[in-house]
């Protein structure tokens, strides 16, 4: 008997049913109910928001305390708190948190999970500063692939070798300057280095030759108190003023600046902030900002319409350290990549950690008693450092910390 053949369209039809595969299936755990399919990409970021959702401060993990001999001697006391001005995270090693502090000193700390007590590696005196009689450094920062860290005093950039921590380079500034950031990234064709000076000048330092290579002119005469690198495009930076502005910047233009921030879309001489402007950071993959002035308002915008979006902050309790001291960075940190991002704020009363998009605070964020002047946080373990005084903390994962 001759077997009947099937249709061609049969058969396209089976080998269609045959390789077609059921879609992944993601759960959440927490809530017990199913969240569709998604990419790895969303997978992975949605469950580092959950780890941060949990971020809450861990009491058995900090470090020793530093105290500082005092040098002039007219106190009765022969040593006074090494207040922590600075820190941040190895971008490539996240068991090293280099640390700035008050007294002329930068440090490097190992802050390794499987260790309790957060000791110094390495502790280095900074180079005698001429127009600072202290010696008070104002920002250090790692390059991209931690080989090298830079610190800046008022008057000159100290680049040290991470291995040897010993200076490779000092570059000196022609005037006094506050603070510094890297725009140096592992693909970017520039090894820049911006440095923001007290009468509104911005100084970029070629890292490769050691030399100021471009000034970009001042258009307020104010002294810039906050700087930061776009995180993507090497060629532009924001600034904020001691007169409450909110300034875009393009190495292209050296003579004025591409954009102000302003809730007005007259762009009338309403400033950015009423106050002036103590900290900057990029979010939501360098399309956004946020900013806070140094009465603790806080405010966000959106980078290339120079629009404040419409939304609604609690005041930053600043501690006595970032109120006291002129001109410092307040230094908090952000998540900056997640479209849900996340902004940890130091403050008188701990570590404030919100949802940038609602403002709202997440459920482990309580208020407690620990005045906090800094803060990095670290992207591989989802945790954050804080400078306490002369203490370095941390908070990280409840469920993932013993207390």
């Amino acid at each position: 008997m001759e077997q009947q053949s099937l249709p061609s369209s049969s058969l396209t039809a089976r080998r269609q049913t045959s390789v077609k595969r059921k879609q992944n299936r993601v759960i959440d755990l927490i809530m017990k109910r199913s969240i569709g399919a998604i990419s790895s990409i969303e997978y992975k970021r949605r469950t580092i928001i959950n780890e941060i959702n949990y971020v809450a401060y861990a009491v058995n993990k900090t470090s020793l305390p530093v105290m500082y001999i005092n040098p002039n001697g007219r106190s009765t006391r022969n040593f006074v708190i090494d207040d922590i001005l600075g820190m941040e995270v190895n971008p490539t090693e996240s068991s090293c948190l280099l640390v700035t502090s008050r007294y002329n000193s930068v440090a490097i700390y190992n802050v390794s999970p499987d260790v309790i007590t957060f000791n110094q590696i390495k502790r280095m005196t900074i180079p005698h500063d001429p127009i600072d009689i202290n010696g008070t450094p104002n920002s250090v920062h790692w390059l991209w692939d931690g080989t090298v860290f830079s610190v800046c005093t008022l008057d000159s950039v100290h680049f040290w070798d991470s291995c040897s921590c010993k200076i490779m380079e000092t570059v000196k500034m022609p005037i006094r300057v506050l603070n510094h950031v890297i725009a140096a990234k592992k693909y970017s064709a520039k090894k820049y280095v911006a440095v923001a000076a007290i009468d509104g000048h911005v100084f970029m330092i070629d890292m490769l030759r050691g030399i100021v290579v471009m000034t970009m002119k001042n258009v307020e005469n104010r002294p810039i108190t906050t700087i930061q690198w776009h995180p993507t495009n090497e060629l532009q930076y924001i600034t904020g003023n001691d007169n409450g502005n909110i300034l875009l910047w393009d190495l292209r233009f050296q003579n004025n600046f591409v954009l102000k921030y302003n809730d007005d879309d007259s762009f009338s001489k309403t400033t950015s902030h009423p106050n002036p402007v103590i900290g900057l950071r990029f979010y939501n993959n360098g399309n956004s900002i946020i900013s806070v002035d140094n009465m603790g308002g806080i405010r966000t915008w959106e980078v290339s319409t120079g629009n404040m979006r419409p939304n609604y902050y609690e005041p930053v309790t600043l501690c006595r350290l970032n109120k006291s001291q002129i001109f410092k960075d307040f230094q908090f940190a952000v998540t900056e990549n997640l479209k849900e991002d996340i902004a940890f704020m130091p403050s008188d009363r701990g570590m404030k950690i919100f949802d940038i998009e609602s403002g709202e605070h997440l459920p482990h964020s309580d208020d407690i008693p620990l005045p906090v002047n800094c803060a990095t946080y670290d992207t591989h373990r989802f945790c954050v450092y804080g400078g306490s005084n002369d203490l370095v903390k941390l908070w990280a994962p409840a469920r993932k910390i013993y207390v």
